[in-house]
């Protein structure tokens, strides 16, 4: 790896102790953001990581490279310490994984790549502009957030683990899986497309809305108590054991499995 360019600029608009610390030369195409910091990524031509804190906090280094992945929010040098109020600014041509493991925030600005995987694990959210790639995956292990407010992609995974959620304001896709297991939720607002297929897994109590998403088929299956919503669909498979109910619109070929209370219910 090349040596990295680091320089440090006074800023006068913030208070008297806070400077940057400005790094160049990465090499990276993941991200992994550690702890309870503040996180702004957005798309450039160059990568460049811009850090913002106390000069006692950039004296740590609140940064390295392990690989292709940038960690932020921890210092080799200082493991334990925290830097919880040290923000970041991140510049990068290209991304494949942002990883978010504990009560940070992370924003992404507008991206266009090939995949994209979104990650938390632990309270902390991430929250996106828009992305437009091949494939993009959105997982929350814990109870934290992720919010897309527009995804244009041809398969979308959405999958949550515990009781946090996942939200989509826009989708345009041909084909959506999300998976619940636990208390969570996941919700599309509006598609703009009807999209080909819809594969939803829940086991607990957790709700999948996808009543906004007209299908061609749809697979449901639900263990536990949780409920899953889709828009008018033509084809729906279902399979029920427990007390989760499944909602739906338009007049579909039903090919139905249910052992328990859970129930089917067409709304006009």
């Amino acid at each position: 790896m090349k040596a990295l360019a680091i320089s440090v600029m006074a800023l006068a608009s913030f208070n008297v102790q806070a400077e940057t610390l400005r790094v160049t030369d990465l090499e990276v195409e993941n991200v992994s953001v550690q702890g309870s910091v503040e996180v702004q990524i957005e798309q450039g031509e160059t990568t460049e990581l811009l850090i913002r804190g106390d000069q006692d906090k950039l004296d740590m280094q609140p940064f390295y490279t392990r690989g292709e992945t940038l960690v932020l929010g921890h210092s080799e040098q200082h493991k334990g310490t925290s830097f919880s109020s040290v923000k970041y600014m991140l510049t990068l041509p290209d991304v494949n994984e942002i990883w978010l493991s504990g009560s940070g925030d992370i924003f992404v600005k507008p991206f266009e790549t090939d995949e994209l995987l979104l990650a938390v694990d632990g309270s902390g959210d991430i929250k996106l502009f828009s992305v437009v790639a091949r494939e993009v995956k959105a997982r929350v292990r814990g109870s934290g957030d992720i919010k897309l407010a527009e995804v244009e992609s041809p398969k979308v995974e959405l999958l949550v683990a515990g009781s946090g959620d996942v939200a989509v304001g826009k989708l345009t896709a041909e084909a959506i899986e999300a998976t619940i297991s636990g208390s969570g939720d996941i919700r599309v607002k509006k598609a703009s497309t009807k999209v080909s297929s819809i594969e939803i897994n829940i086991a607990g109590g957790g709700e999948v809305d996808l009543s906004a998403v007209a299908v061609s088929a749809a697979e449901i299956n639900i263990i536990g108590s949780g409920d899953a919503r889709v828009g008018e669909v033509n084809d729906l498979e279902v399979n029920i054991i427990g007390s989760g109910d499944i909602y739906y619109a338009g007049d579909p070929d039903i090919d139905s499995n249910v052992l328990g209370s859970g129930d089917l219910n067409r709304e006009r």
